[in-house]
């Protein structure tokens, strides 16, 4: 059995009950991260989940929300005595930042080492492979197809389907309404989709402008839509995620999904679980 865990379903707005981008994907062998927004270390804890015990890790793309507790979720492993390397899977430009991240810790941090004593810095070991433009990477018993969405003005966004036995979650990553996902996602178990709710976000003086809550929306795929994505998909269950905004009526939007989709959505809340 594969179970899906969300460990954030939030966006870059802070609220407090949806953290930063997250999720754990896990069978009896194997731990696999997708995405590392804020807040992530914190989930894993409430999720009786160490750091240590991660297997890989995989960036659908470089945003901020979606890296921007990378170097805690590091620094935190070797903390819970990760005694093996770190595997990090992203896209074109991983390489160069993580090495920044860790170069602008290298004080703090060799400073630690020293002075803590720890038996191992392994978790200091970061093993980095770069995508391409599709592929399949096996993690234990888990196999991890990533393929190309669509997040321009960002040219490096990946969605994955990850394959245990006879079953698949298909996570869509950020992307505007993507030929991929419907390709890749066809009969999924369960697809695990972002959306932008349409009319949640208004205008507010010069920092919310009309420009930009189109370019937001443009990026993203719209609640209007994300439902007859899933449909196409023929997947058995659909899962939202990565609200924007992270407040909105709930009964509202599963009203739009479940007339487009046929089913109602599973509205996607910190710290659920969900078997595959």
């Amino acid at each position: 059995m594969m179970e899906l865990t969300l460990l954030g379903t939030g966006c870059p707005s802070v609220d407090s009950k949806r953290f930063g981008p997250a999720n754990l994907i896990s069978t009896k062998k194997t731990k696999i991260l997708v995405d590392c927004g804020s807040g992530l270390t914190q989930r894993l804890h409430q999720a009786k989940v160490s750091s240590a015990d991660i297997d890989a890790l995989f960036l659908t793309h470089l945003h901020s929300d979606h890296v921007v507790d990378l170097y805690q979720l590091i620094i935190s492993s070797w903390h819970s005595y990760r005694i093996k390397p770190w595997k990090v899977y992203g896209p074109k430009g991983t390489k160069i930042f993580v090495k920044k991240i860790m170069n602008a810790w290298k004080q703090e941090r060799t400073q630690r080492i020293k002075y803590e004593a720890r038996s191992s810095t392994k978790a200091f070991d970061i093993q980095i492979k770069e995508y391409k433009s599709e592929g399949i990477i096996t993690i234990n018993d888990i196999k991890v197809k990533y393929f190309e969405v669509d997040h321009k003005p960002v040219k490096y966004a990946y969605g994955f389907n990850f394959l245990h036995k006879n079953k698949k979650l298909t996570i869509s990553g950020d992307t505007r309404p993507s030929e991929n996902v419907m390709k890749y996602g066809q009969l999924a178990d369960v697809l695990l989709h972002e959306v932008f709710i349409d009319g949640e976000l208004k205008k507010t003086n010069k920092m919310r402008t009309a420009k930009t809550l189109h370019n937001v929306k443009a990026y993203h795929t719209p609640s209007s839509l994300v439902g007859k994505i899933a449909k196409l998909t023929r997947c058995k269950k659909l899962v939202l995620t990565h609200f924007v905004p992270t407040k909105f009526n709930e009964r509202k939007l599963k009203k739009v999904v479940r007339n487009d989709f046929g089913k109602d959505p599973i509205i996607g809340r910190d710290l659920i679980k969900i078997k595959i």
